[in-house]
């Protein structure tokens, strides 16, 4: 509990109370509000529990719609219908606005991480003078390391953003404060996570804390978004070889949905991850399942609005690799069976409409038209879940970098520095690689996939294979908004150029985005719909700053200037 700071989040003058808990039970209740004085922090057990805010609430306005509408929409992986939901609509046709809720929530929660964050960094030293500097630098770590992230998502969807580390100095020109250019944001999270992996304890992550080859895991995923293959290589092999992390069930059936159920949280593959409880309702749990169950009756809550479909296109993707693992955790289709729905009802049967067949009740699913329905992060009912799941909140974690990960960028490393791509040029979606230990890595990830072995692979093979692997986690957006290279966007007033992406607008014109129409008596898709229409061009690989903020800071709007650092 730190002494009461004011700090900036995007444009507003915020008064905040940064509260701590000094229990253990901490992810399993909402934090009690109250300001004690700064000496609060006495003992190492105080000074490890004080970080952890930064892994639930101030996260919970991206992790919403927003999570879904900026990656999963954009991308392609998902669609709705219009007119279904404010905070999709726009996302679904590339016009989302200055006023449009998600780029709202999205800026605003990642600014108030950045602001929790630096709460404990600029609070934490002096309020724990008799905690051991292990301890207190361990912590520190992790709040630099969730600082890091939350520049690292703001970047890539904003561009040029402020980078705010002491509130202090902007309390009396809120109004003027003026965005940092995007190669010192990336430069800036650099060091950050630099410090997170000198300070954060080795082998913690399974507590739900990051540790040390976490920070490690995240600068691999940044120096790969700048093209320097060479430093995320090194970053991704570190993390392999340090033995903490672990692919979850290698040929153990099952192994990759319970990933996304409650019993996943925190296991082998979980390097940072979000960590939400059903106790405190709305705003503590994670909304995913509301939000994507594909009917009410799934979650037994009342909620499980369906409100987003998997699209035809991913559909088509897993279908056309044999991807019937990956496909079963992240989709349902009829014929799908999950034992871990409705327990004890015997599980929850999919089928092509609603019917009774030898004694299973077998449910049609066809959320947002799209003649299926999302499953990963879909939990079931409070029954299934020992009563940790409620109304708009369960209690499993969102990932937000998986061990998965580490195998695919270490692979793409090899490769891009094998064919000499440079910042600003992406890598030709043709490129082959034949390098024994990148086609190995990539192996590995199949293997768990079921999916046979290759002995090369091309740059689109492996886009593939990061898109069928992290389908429905938020990743996809940012792999499309990255494949034409790194390109550090330049705010030249009203107008944000963010770089050429004919490869991506490609891909993306070429998608499958219709909506289907399904027999009622048959079950099978007797039409087809037009989707959603929308005119992509470079301008929409980033989304425009929030109307609020710009109207309370017009400096926004103005060219960058670099960071001091």
């Amino acid at each position: 509990m730190i002494t009461k700071i004011k700090y900036v989040t995007g444009l507003a003058i915020l008064v905040a109370v940064v509260t701590t808990s000094c229990k253990k039970s901490f992810f399993n209740r909402p934090p009690e509000n109250a300001s004690t004085v700064g000496t609060y922090y006495q003992t190492a057990d105080q000074v490890r529990s004080s970080t952890n805010i930064l892994y639930a609430a101030p996260w919970f306005g991206l992790n919403g719609k927003a999570f879904f509408a900026i990656s999963e929409l954009q991308s392609g992986n998902a669609i709705c219908y219009a007119g279904a939901d404010g905070s999709f609509d726009a996302f679904g046709a590339f016009s989302a606005g200055n006023a449009t809720q998600a780029v709202s929530s999205a800026w605003n929660s990642l600014y108030t991480v950045i602001a929790q964050s630096n709460a404990l960094i600029n609070n934490l030293p002096g309020a724990a003078s008799s905690v051991p500097a292990s301890e207190v630098n361990n912590a520190l770590g992790e709040a630099h390391l969730m600082r890091a992230a939350a520049y690292f998502y703001l970047v890539r969807i904003f561009g040029n953003v402020p980078i705010i580390t002491d509130p202090v100095p902007f309390v009396n020109t809120f109004s003027t404060v003026k965005t940092n250019p995007v190669d010192d944001i990336y430069k800036f999270i650099a060091l950050d996570l630099k410090f997170s992996k000198a300070n954060c304890k080795p082998g913690v992550a399974s507590t739900g804390h990051v540790s040390s080859a976490s920070a490690s895991g995240l600068l691999a995923k940044v120096y790969l978004y700048q093209q320097k293959y060479d430093s995320a290589r090194i970053e991704a092999v570190n993390v392999i070889n340090s033995g903490e992390f672990g692919l979850v069930g290698l040929n153990a059936p099952g192994s990759y949905v319970q990933m996304f159920e409650l019993a996943g949280n925190n296991c082998k593959e979980s390097m940072i991850a979000l960590q939400w409880t059903s106790n405190g309702g709305y705003g503590f749990g994670n909304q995913h399942q509301s939000v994507i169950s594909p009917n009410t009756d799934i979650t037994g809550t009342g909620d499980g609005w369906g409100e987003l479909g998997p699209s035809l296109d991913l559909q088509n993707a897993f279908q056309n690799a044999g991807d019937v693992i990956r496909r079963h955790g992240s989709i349902m289709t009829s014929g799908d069976f999950y034992p871990e729905l409705h327990k004890k009802d015997g599980g929850y049967y999919i089928g092509h409409i609603d019917t009774t067949v030898n004694g299973k009740n077998y449910k049609a699913v066809n959320a947002q038209g799209s003649g299926a329905g999302m499953k990963k992060y879909v939990v079931g009912t409070p029954d299934d879940n020992n009563g940790l799941s409620a109304f708009q909140a369960t209690s499993n974690n969102t990932y937000l970098l998986r061990y998965a990960d580490m195998y695919l960028i270490a692979a793409e490393a090899i490769l891009g520095s094998a064919v000499g791509a440079n910042p600003g040029t992406g890598i030709s979606l043709n490129a082959v690689c034949t390098d024994a230990t990148a086609v190995g890595y990539l192996n590995k990830v199949r293997q768990r996939a079921g999916l046979p072995a290759l002995t090369s692979f091309t740059y689109q093979q492996l886009l593939n294979e990061r898109r069928l692997e992290f389908a429905i986690e938020g990743d996809y957006w940012y792999d499309l908004q990255r494949i034409d290279g790194y390109q550090p966007n330049v705010n030249t007033g009203i107008t944000i150029v963010s770089g050429h992406h004919p490869v991506a607008i490609a891909i993306i014109n070429a998608q499958d985005r219709r909506t289907v129409s399904i027999n009622a008596t048959t079950g099978q898709i007797s039409g087809y719909g037009s989707g959603r229409s929308f005119i992509l061009n470079d301008s929409k690989f980033l989304l425009p700053y929030p109307a609020t903020e710009t109207a309370a800071d017009p400096a926004l709007l103005e060219a960058p200037v670099p960071y001091h650092f």
